[in-house]
């Protein structure tokens, strides 16, 4: 225990005081209870229970402890404190334990509890506080977890808990070591079936892991005291839900973790006193450790109260609780029998039961004699256990035990064997006498304190036992054993150590040190200046001359004891030590000493010596501390010591050992262990043991966590240090500070990079004492160098240390360039960090640097501040520098920048000093080269610079945001870090540029020969002419183009790819690619800008892609196509737009070249080229382009409209004198007119009327132009009204009509009839066909009159007066369907049925509409023989019904019998395509949506097919569509339609009349 604790009250909070309302008839009322603690107390102990399940009520069944149970506790050893504690559960198949729990446990072996788990599992699960201590390993932890998980599974506990994401439970360890054993343990436990989730927290580097699963919440939490206190104060999580409160390790957590269990313990009180009255939760506290200490005690009085449970499975810490007194009789064995009559003399007269212990049967007859001759014969009993008694006797002699005190007035003496107590279990000693403490182990003398426990407490509030119990030890020369274990024993007691006791005591430490002197010193102390567990530990922990001397011992190096050494870190064992290879020694005086490469010469001779299968001699059976060789699997050879032998089971197999010369340990097998021959003894060990001074582990811990250790090794493994010494001990050395150096080839300094423990305070803690506490122990012993005052320390510590960002490798980081020497050394800045930058020179410029000037260290290779110069723009500012040389004449410094990478000579005025505290922000320069450039001519110029900074920076000289990515690093020539190689992109154009192809396209830079194989793998890099003309050769001559430096060498052999390619036949294209001809075409698009060699390249790749879809898919694989789009970008060049847009034209005709298209920006160019090209070419290839990318594609046309698309095709169509580009623009037209929104665009841009009037002009020869303009026509009048009105209000259309009137083509005059009907039979989409108001809307409409004369024109009608027939317009014709029906009439030239037929006609139309055509039987016999059948050309399209909900919208679908495997339906944002084959026929459906939505279900039902789409944007819609035209065949679902303010996320559907909606 912490001695500094003795007189100081552990937990000074208050005892958490909080109201809980409850009713128990087992209970007293509240008004007669007066303590509220009690209150709680009793609710806990009794009122709790309630909440248990059946399952737990019965298993339990409440016993609690009679007579005869106590009885069976004495025999057991165990000693429970507290008030109906219950029944010991022996049996783990009866707890009421989940069946998954009880699986595990048996999978970890437990089939039956230990002590401490049948005494604490009952109490657990009764929501008892407890507090269990029982020794080391005993299974205290299965001791709680087990029902711990029990109860944290059971919600019927927690029902009144409020929400939140705090845990149910928390485990507190002393260790992070523990908190982890924990964690795995409780994850194992519970496995995949059981609900709690489990997290552990400890520091080290672990908690910032933790936090958001933390916030996620969990039920059971594994922490450190100093983890969860932080955690709690940072809000990662909180106790506003703990109910179970485990402090493992009990002991040492309120010994020397006493002010954050208080904090903790103070914040739950407060959430105690915050909870609402009334509430029904449990709040158990338990504690299981190994020793009972004074701290223990204070806590359970503070915050157990009521009624706790004790349970104590060693007697030894049973007697500490109950404050057994030891009086320590020093004495030689010659005294014995004097002292022990003393001893019997000076006990109290209370004392009436004693019981003096022998472990010698021999002495049983001797003692009989004293005590005998001692005692009253009259008034005392003197009883004899001997180990030779029989059974009977044994009982005979316990019951005379027992009755001896009854009706005398003497005392009654026991004289027994250690042996007997098992049998006798006496527990009414008041006082017990060791005559000897030759004991085998201390399970004897805890068992013989065991004898006085009936006079224990009875209670933990109580203070001290109902009747002072004593025990005399009278110890002798012969106790050396036994001495250490006492005096901890008093210490803990708080009693003082008798003089002779602790003379005796030091005396054996002493012996017992000087018996380890083939011992290594003991880690911990050479780790942090002490060892905790010193009493226990087995390694030296006093300095021997002999041993740790440095080079007195033969097999260790002769390590300096000062100066510097430079060091290579081979192995990494924990945080602060490692094992290392000395490189070079540099004296006090400035003497520099290189070592000799000994480990690889020794490497390679042990290597070839025992690769002789004659030199491989078995070692034997090792010893400890053995040097030998270990050959493993790989025939590789080390020397090894033997650090830790294993008990021979079935022979020796393993042993631990040490790798005397790599460091490190690990198990190797007996077997593989060889005889060291000779000549390799004699070399030291190789590997030095290395500490870093002053740094210890967190939170009180006594080691590293793994995570932390990793992190080291990461940091530290291979790489050379510089250290100070600061201490020599045998084979370690001290050193601090230890520090990381560059050497900076271009400005030829050492820069430190950073100190090791300053980089790993953020794992640990100062340990300022570290290095006085190790001088100390060597006082006396050993000569040290002098001793480092504070202030030496100090600057060791503040050692300047600059640290230079870097780039992650292989992720894309958002840079700018500050400097430029060339395309391979420029540097970048994180914009991430550019805030902190300038909040950090703004500190600086504002503190006055200029103050400090003129005390700078001007050697080359320091740190500063220099004033950088100013400019026009900006004013001269201070900033981080280092020196990279000075001319004393002068006066001159030339510095070099480390935020930005710029030098400067600068005057030494300028140069101030600069604090460690401005170098916390790690310099920002980060020095980098681009990837797969080098210069285009012997060396970078100047020009190259610019070029790169023009592309870098914009026309203002501002920066622009890059993205960069590093591939690769090399050493540093300026920073001190590393050199990154990286790629680099400027994204702020609407194509990516990659800087480095930029510059080689530009003429700046070439491809780098490293570069060549990586692009061009397949081509032969050699310089050998090219090869005989055939596919074999285009590789070849794209890889020797690229590396090209003469322009006209490149034209060259850019003809020649382009001439091979012309000569190269169809079949042998996919040849071609097969041998990365395409892929290389590809890729060299991107490294050129020459507008000759782009034409011949573009030329070659369209001979390759021209009816081969395989070639087009590598094209897109191999970028190409984003390249192309590149080009098209930055080039006006007419030949080479060209060439790409008919690369593009005849990709387009892939599905996965469009989307690559799209997705790099194509159509954004294609809109771009319709608006700025006159190139007739071009034009030509784009609107190919559109054409095939506007195909059944909604994006796309929805793409094209808003980049003013349409616009320019509109005004090609009016303008354009080239017949095919007329064609081209009209058949794009068509193709965009899928969408209603863009039929809407192109008639308000005058697109109808354009059409029209091209159609009118063309000559009547060309037939296919005025068919493709035609059927634009057609598509994007239909189901337009507006359209339509166009038509109808243009003269054009007559015109054409009149023009086609007798000659024309057939197919064209087809077109022209459709689009009339089109024109003619237009209805209002919210109603049903309504042949009067229909008939009375044509009368007074001139334009349909006009059309129908010209349609009867063109069709050679005959006068419809004279060809009516009144009696054949009777209902409806089977074949004829509301898209293209002709219900056209004009009462002049028509006979139109009569009312009464008319209503029928209504009638019939209104059930027969929907996949029906309407007869045409009334139109002249002419005019019906010679329309062309409406649905040839389009499917016919259902009746829809429409509703909606705020989030939901249903499509009821009218079709009969529709089958699910003939449907297809997709859903893209706000487009719906369904199409399916019913009744016989085709129906399709396209509607564009006034929002986007998604599908949520397809249902076929009889009559119908539902459609339910969730909307994106919850609302409601004022229309089903996105146009506000109205569709004849579209209409509201009134039997289905729902209020849209309703909440429900199910669209339930209820029918409500018409009315209701009104």
């Amino acid at each position: 225990m912490n001695e500094e604790f003795s007189d100081v009250n552990l937990l000074n909070t208050p005892v958490p005081r909080y109201r809980q309302n409850y009713r128990s008839e087992e209970m007293t009322s509240a008004s007669e209870i007066d303590d509220e603690d009690d209150a709680r107390g009793r609710f806990l102990e009794q009122h709790q229970l309630k909440n248990l399940t059946t399952e737990i009520k019965q298993s339990l069944g409440f016993h609690y402890v009679t007579a005869e149970v106590r009885e069976t506790n004495e025999k057991a050893g165990v000693f429970v404190c507290g008030e109906l504690p219950p029944k010991p559960l022996w049996s783990i198949e009866h707890a009421p334990f989940y069946d998954t729990l009880k699986a595990k446990s048996m999978e970890l072996g437990v089939k039956k509890p230990v002590t401490v788990q049948a005494y604490c599992w009952p109490a657990v699960l009764q929501g008892r506080h407890l507090v269990a201590l029982s020794p080391p390993r005993t299974g205290k932890t299965l001791a709680y977890l087990l029902p711990l998980l029990t109860q944290v599974n059971n919600p019927c506990l927690h029902q009144e808990l409020p929400l939140g994401n705090g845990p149910l439970a928390i485990v507190m360890a002393s260790t992070w070591r523990k908190a982890l054993n924990i964690y795995e343990l409780s994850q194992f436990l519970c496995g995949t079936q059981l609900r709690a989730r489990v997290l552990v927290i400890h520091g080290g580097g672990q908690e910032e892991t933790q936090a958001v699963p933390l916030i996620n919440g969990c039920e059971l939490l594994v922490a450190t005291p100093h983890s969860l206190l932080r955690l709690l104060t940072q809000k990662h999580t909180n106790l506003r839900r703990l109910c179970y409160l485990v402090l493992d390790d009990v002991d040492i957590l309120v010994e020397q973790m006493t002010a954050e269990l208080q904090s903790i313990m103070a914040q739950f009180a407060e959430v105690l006193r915050r909870r609402p009255a009334g509430l029904v939760i449990p709040i158990q506290f338990m504690g299981f450790g190994s020793h009972w200490t004074v701290g223990l005690q204070r806590y359970v009085s503070a915050y157990m109260s009521g009624n706790p449970l004790a349970i104590f499975t060693s007697a030894l810490e049973a007697a500490v609780f109950a404050k057994v007194q030891h009086r320590i009789e020093m004495c030689a064995s010659v005294d014995l029998p004097t002292h022990l009559l003393d001893a019997l003399q000076t006990l109290h007269a209370a004392h009436k039961k004693i019981v003096i212990f022998t472990s010698h049967e021999m002495e049983l007859d001797r003692l009989a004699q004293l005590v005998d001759g001692y005692a009253d014969k009259a008034a005392d009993v003197v009883l004899f256990g001997s180990n030779k008694l029989g059974h009977t006797e044994l009982v005979d002699l316990r019951q005379a035990w027992l009755q001896a005190d009854r009706g005398c007035d003497g005392r009654a003496y026991m004289i027994m064997h250690d042996d007997c107590y098992e049998m006798l279990r006496i527990v009414d000693a008041d006082a017990i006498i060791h005559w000897d403490l030759g004991l085998k182990s201390m399970v004897r003398f805890r068992n013989r304190l065991g004898c006085m426990q009936q006079h224990y407490p009875v209670s933990l509030q109580e203070t001290h036992a109902g009747r002072q119990c004593l025990s005399v030890v009278l110890v002798t020369e012969k106790c050396v054993k036994q001495a250490r274990t006492l005096v901890r024993l008093l210490r803990r007691l708080r009693q003082p150590v008798p003089q002779k006791l602790q003379a005796f005591h030091k005396g054996i430490l002493e012996s017992t040190n000087k018996s380890r002197r083939c011992i290594d010193l003991c880690t911990y102390l050479k780790a942090y200046g002490f060892c905790r567990d010193q009493d226990y530990c087995h390694e030296r922990h006093l300095v021997v001359r002999s041993l740790d001397t440095p080079g007195v011992v033969p097999y260790y190096q002769k390590l300096p004891t000062a100066g510097q050494v430079k060091i290579r870190v081979v192995h990494v064992v924990d945080v602060t030590r490692y094992y290392a290879h000395v490189l070079e020694h540099k004296s006090v005086a400035g003497e520099v000493v290189t070592l000799t490469a000994t480990y690889e010469e020794l490497a390679i001779d042990l290597s070839l010596y025992y690769g002789v299968e004659a030199n491989c001699t078995p070692h034997g059976v090792p010893s400890l501390w053995d040097v030998c060789v270990l050959k493993n699997d790989k025939g590789v050879s080390r020397r090894v010591r033997v650090f830790f032998t294993t008990k021979p089971r079935c022979g020796l197999n393993y042993v631990q050992v040490q790798y005397i010369d790599e460091g490190g340990f690990s198990e190797a097998k007996v077997s593989c262990l060889l005889k060291l021959a000779e000549q390799f003894r004699s070399i030291p060990f190789q590997a030095v043991e290395i500490y870093i001074c002053r740094l210890m582990p967190s939170d009180n811990d006594i080691s590293w966590p793994d995570t932390a250790s990793l992190m080291v090794h990461e940091l530290l493994h291979g790489q050379q240090f510089d250290g100070q010494i600061q201490l020599a001990l045998g084979n370690t050395l001290w050193l601090d500070p230890l520090v990381k150096r560059s050497y900076l080839a271009a400005i030829k300094v050492y820069t430190n990079e950073f100190t090791v423990r300053n980089r790993l305070l953020m794992l640990g803690l100062d340990n300022a004492q570290h290095l006085e506490k190790l001088r100390k122990i060597c006082e006396g012993v050993l000569h040290l160098p002098d001793n480092l005052d504070a202030a030496t320390i100090n600057r060791l510590d503040g050692v300047l240390v600059c640290q230079t960002d870097v780039m992650k490798l292989k992720e894309f980081e958002d840079v700018v360039v500050s400097s430029i020497i060339s395309p391979q050394c420029f540097f970048l800045q994180h914009t991430a960090t550019e805030q902190e930058l300038e909040s950090l020179l703004d500190v600086i410029n504002e503190g006055d640097p200029r103050s400090r000037a003129g005390q700078v260290d001007l050697s080359p290779g320091s740190l500063c501040l220099a004033l950088f110069p100013g400019t026009d723009d900006a004013r001269a500012r201070w900033n981080r520098g280092r020196i990279v040389s000075y001319e004393a004449e002068t006066r001159k410094v030339d510095v070099f920048f480390l935020d930005f990478g710029d030098t400067a000579l600068l005057p030494q005025s300028d140069i101030a000093v600069i604090h460690q505290a401005e170098l916390k922000l790690p310099c920002q320069a980060i020095e980098c080269s681009l990837l797969h450039v080098s210069p285009p001519d012997d060396d970078w110029t100047d020009k190259n610079a610019d070029a790169l900074w023009d592309l870098t920076h914009d026309a203002d000289e501002r920066n622009t945001l890059l993205i960069a990515k590093a591939v690769g690093s090399s050493d540093s020539r300026y920073t001190g870090n590393a050199s990154f190689l990286v790629e680099l992109y400027d994204c702020s154009t609407p194509q990516d540029i990659l800087i480095g192809q930029e510059l080689v396209a530009r003429g700046h830079a070439i491809g780098s020969p490293g570069s060549v194989q990586e692009l061009f793998p397949e081509a032969a890099v050699v310089d050998t002419s090219l090869p005989e003309e055939s596919y074999a050769g285009i590789t070849t001559a794209c890889a020797k183009l690229y590396r090209s430096k003469e322009r006209a060498e490149r034209v060259h052999l850019a003809k020649r790819i382009s001439d091979i390619a012309q000569e190269i036949a169809q079949p042998e294209h996919d040849a071609v690619r097969q041998c990365g001809g395409i892929r290389s075409l590809c890729r060299l698009l991107g490294f050129v800008r020459n507008e000759e060699i782009l034409t011949c390249l573009l030329q070659s790749l369209n001979c390759f892609i021209a009816d081969n879809d395989d070639n087009k898919d590598e094209v897109c694989r191999e970028e190409g196509i984003r390249a192309i789009c590149r080009l098209l970008q930055c080039t006006s060049a007419a030949t080479v737009q060209e060439q790409a847009t008919l690369v593009f034209a005849r990709l387009t005709s892939n599905a996965r070249c469009c989307a690559k298209i799209r997705d790099c920006g194509g159509l954004a160019l294609f809109c771009r080229l319709l608006l700025d090209v006159d190139s007739e070419a071009v034009l030509l290839n784009v609107c190919l382009a559109l054409k095939n990318m506007a195909e059944d594609n909604h994006k796309n046309c929805t793409f094209i409209k808003e980049s003013g698309g349409i616009a320019r095709l509109c005004e090609l169509v009016a303008m354009s004198d080239d017949d095919i580009i007329l064609e081209y623009a009209a058949w794009t037209l068509e193709k965009l007119s899928m969408l209603n929104s863009n039929c809407d665009v192109i008639g308000q841009l005058g697109g109808v009327e354009a059409l029209l009037e091209r159609a009118c002009l063309c000559d009547m020869d060309s037939s296919k132009l005025v068919l493709r303009i035609l059927v634009a026509l057609k598509a994007i009048v239909t189901d337009h009204p507006n359209n339509i009105q166009r038509v109808n209000d243009s003269s054009a259309f007559f015109r054409l009509c009149d023009r086609l009137c007798g000659e024309g083509d057939e197919e064209v005059k087809k077109v022209l009839q459709q689009i009339a009907s089109r024109c003619t039979h237009q209805q209002d989409a919210g109603d049903v066909l309504n042949m009067e108001s229909y008939t009375q809307y044509n009368s007074d409409d001139e334009g349909v009159i006009r059309i129908v004369r010209s349609l009867g024109e063109i069709l050679g009608a005959k006068s419809a007066v004279e060809t009516s027939s009144r009696g054949q317009h009777e209902g409806l014709d089977e074949d004829v369907g509301p898209n293209a029906s002709l219900l056209l009439d004009d009462r002049e030239l028509l006979e139109l049925p009569t009312d009464r037929e008319s209503s029928e006609l209504v009638r019939q139309s209104s059930s027969q509409l929907h996949g029906k055509q309407v007869t045409t039987s009334w139109l002249p016999e002419s005019m019906q023989e010679d329309l062309p059948p409406p649905l040839l050309d389009l499917p016919l399209r259902p009746l829809v019904c429409w509703s909606q909900k705020r989030t939901l919208v249903q499509l009821a679908v009218k079709l009969m019998e529709v089958k699910r495997e003939l449907t297809t339906l997709e859903v893209d944002q706000n487009h719906i395509d369904f199409s399916t084959e019913a009744e016989g026929k085709t129906w399709r459906l396209h509607l564009e949506l006034y929002g986007p939505v998604s599908l949520l279900e397809l249902v076929f039902q009889g009559t119908e097919t539902i459609v339910r789409l969730h909307k994106y944007s919850p609302g409601t819609w004022p229309r089903l569509l996105y146009s506000s035209e109205k569709m004849a065949n579209l209409m509201i679902d009134f039997d289905r339609f729902i209020d849209s303010d309703s909440e429900s996320e199910q669209l339930a559907f209820h029918p409500r009349n018409k009315s209701e909606i009104a």
